[in-house]
C-alpha cells in the first residue's frame, strides 16, 4: 500500500518561537552592560588659549602685565606644582618658600591648607588671586584637589577667593 506524503505547501505558516530570541537578545544586553568596562576620563588637553587679559564689549584687551602695574596693591599668591612621571604630585611650592613633598594625601591637603591659610590671614599682604604654575604632567584630578584647597581659603575681609588662574611651568 502506498503511503501519502503530504505536501508541504499545504501546511499553515510557520510561526517562529519570539520568546526564545528575546530571551537571547536580553541575555546579550545583559551580558555587554555588566561587562562594559569605559576608558578613564581623565586626559590631557592641548589648548590654544588667548592671552590673559579683561576683554570688554568694543575695548581691546589689556596685558595683564599692564593690569598688575596699573595697580600695584594687587598681590598675587604663586604656587607651584611639581609632577613626578607617573603624573602625581612630587612638589608644591607657596610663595617659594613653603614646600609640601609628596603625593596629595589627606596630610599634605592639610598642611597645604593650613600655609594658605597662614598665608591669606596676613592683613598687611592684600592677596587677590592665586597663581598656580603646574607642571604639563600633572593629572588633572592632582590639580583639581589643588584647586579646591585654594577655592576654600578666606581673605583677610573674610570673602572666598575667586581668582585662580593657571600658567604652565
Amino acid at each position: 500500500m502506498r503511503r501519502r506524503h503530504k505536501n508541504c505547501r499545504d501546511q499553515g505558516s510557520v510561526e517562529m518561537n519570539l520568546a526564545a530570541m528575546l530571551d537571547m537578545a536580553f541575555q546579550l544586553l545583559t551580558f555587554f552592560i555588566l561587562t562594559f568596562r569605559p576608558a578613564p576620563i581623565e586626559g590631557q588637553l592641548a589648548l590654544n588659549l588667548p592671552s590673559p587679559g579683561i576683554v570688554d564689549r568694543g575695548v581691546p584687551a589689556l596685558p595683564l602685565q599692564r593690569l598688575v602695574d596699573e595697580q600695584p596693591d594687587l598681590e598675587i599668591l604663586h604656587l607651584q606644582v611639581v609632577a613626578d612621571p607617573s603624573g602625581d604630585v612630587k612638589e608644591v611650592s607657596v610663595e617659594k618658600s613653603a614646600t609640601i613633598s609628596g603625593p596629595l594625601k589627606s596630610g599634605n591637603l592639610q598642611a597645604l591648607e593650613r600655609n594658605l591659610q597662614a598665608i591669606f590671614g596676613q592683613k598687611h599682604i592684600p592677596y587677590d588671586r592665586v597663581q598656580i604654575a603646574v607642571d604639563g604632567q600633572l593629572h588633572y584630578g592632582e590639580l583639581m584637589k589643588i584647586v579646591d584647597v585654594c577655592a576654600h581659603q578666606k581673605l583677610a575681609d573674610g570673602e572666598t577667593i575667586q581668582r585662580i588662574s593657571f600658567i604652565e611651568l
